[in-house]
């Protein structure tokens, strides 16, 4: 299984990245694009928040992009090409289990992966609560908890022209969600929402200096704000499928799934 999974997540990344390039950087600037890429690699498994039966396992990949208008802004304000910067991608393997009590749990996870000069890895984790299914109650209500972790280095080289200096750049973002959640599945398909707060820590770092303010080179920023997600699950024996949209502090994301249910 898993040597089908790995080349089918990394599919979803090729050409996800070009070779940016940062230079005279705001703090505004680390807290927009930090604000993108948390939101690309916020936990998903891109599943309802439900629990059917007793036990449950489910195995899979998920992918998909997120709008990311600031970061192609940032790069064209630092001498370098926007416009392949218009939109950031995400893939991983995925899992998700659900025991007694109507409990589950569910984790994703990117090794480290260099795609045109650009090196990312991710990782995230959830837990969470069907009260609708342990009360009984006609629909899935569940509450959670989401965490995610992601890094993403590049090396820039100089450019004279535009005074920018040569540099090994690192963004690391970290993402929390509480959320609350309701699902109903009819037949075979299965709708959902989630709604609740998210908080997206960002440490962008430099080799040289890449930022606005003299001597320095690294900029740490903590960003609270909305959470949105609305999915469907599709599924036939045990092969599920899934799409998502994810909406955080005004960021747009869509992911999907491809996935196996036992």
């Amino acid at each position: 299984m898993k040597k089908f999974l790995v080349p089918l997540a990394l599919s979803f990344s090729l050409s996800a990245f070009a070779d940016p390039q940062f230079n005279n950087i705001t703090k505004k600037d680390v807290e927009d694009v930090s604000k993108e890429f948390g939101t690309n690699f916020a936990h998903t498994v891109v599943a309802a928040p439900e629990t059917d039966g007793l036990w449950g396992v489910e195995v899979g990949v998920v992918g998909g992009q997120t709008a990311s208008p600031k970061f192609s802004d940032v790069v064209d304000a630092s001498g370098g090409d926007g416009k392949d910067f218009k939109n950031v991608y995400h893939a991983a393997l995925a899992a998700r289990a659900h025991f007694p009590l109507d409990l589950f749990v569910e984790a994703s996870f990117l090794p480290e992966q260099e795609i045109s000069d650009v090196k990312i890895k991710s990782n995230s984790f959830g837990v969470g609560w069907n009260v609708g299914g342990f009360l009984g109650l006609p629909l899935d209500l569940a509450v959670g908890y989401d965490h995610s972790t992601s890094d993403t280095k590049f090396h820039q080289d100089q450019d004279v022209s535009t005074s920018t200096p040569e540099a090994d750049i690192k963004l690391k973002t970290k993402t929390g969600t509480i959320w609350v959640g309701a699902s109903k599945t009819f037949v075979f398909v299965t709708p959902y929402v989630k709604v609740g707060k998210s908080t997206i820590d960002g440490d962008l770092d430099a080799s040289a200096q890449i930022f606005n303010i003299s001597g320095k080179t690294s900029q740490s920023v903590s960003k609270d704000g909305s959470y949105l997600a609305a999915g469907l699950n599709f599924q036939l024996a045990i092969v599920k499928l899934g799409a998502e949209f994810t909406q955080i502090m005004g960021v747009k994301r869509y992911s999907a799934k491809l996935s196996l249910d036992f």
